[in-house]
């Protein structure tokens, strides 16, 4: 990779002349799922902050690139390229000093799904707090506070402000 590249735009080079880039949802699922479980096995509990910290630096690097003065400015070039990318359709539901609640529709990893009794989108949620980091140049915490394969109707990451810290 050079180092005039982020990882972003180093894995958006796609040469695929006869297939495309498109793959179906459910060979992404497997994929995801899959190698959710293998790893849960490997790391227990651990294995969710693997996932997470994965889309906590798509987050940072999207968040780079699509940096914006105004929180909302910023807020529609982040919800159109989670359109675009079609990781599922990006809801503002909160934004105040104390909290940023963004809900995912149609979210990539499980709408649709039956519920599985946990909340499984933990790549969503580390880059919901990726995205935000990079707006504000602090570290966050965030957790999934409602998800579909949870049989809760949509996904939705809740970003807490209240104690947020420099990162690097």
């Amino acid at each position: 990779m050079s180092s005039e590249q982020t990882k972003l735009e180093q894995i958006s080079k796609i040469c695929r002349p006869q297939t495309g880039e498109d793959v179906p949802l459910v060979l992404f699922r497997a994929f995801r799922h899959f190698t959710a479980d293998y790893v849960a096995q490997l790391l227990g509990k651990r294995a969710t902050l693997v996932f997470q910290n994965g889309g906590r630096e798509l987050g940072r690097e999207a968040g780079k690139l699509l940096k914006q003065e105004s929180l909302d400015d910023y807020l529609r070039a982040v919800i159109g390229f989670v359109r675009d990318m079609r990781m599922g359709i990006l809801q503002p539901r909160e934004l105040s000093d104390k909290a940023i609640i963004l809900g995912l529709e149609e979210c990539l990893t499980c709408a649709g799904m039956d519920s599985i009794g946990k909340r499984i989108c933990h790549f969503e949620t580390g880059f919901v707090a990726g995205i935000v980091e990079s707006f504000l140049g602090n570290r966050v915490r965030a957790f999934e506070s409602k998800c579909n394969a949870n049989g809760e109707g949509i996904c939705e990451v809740t970003v807490d402000l209240t104690n947020t810290m420099t990162h690097e």
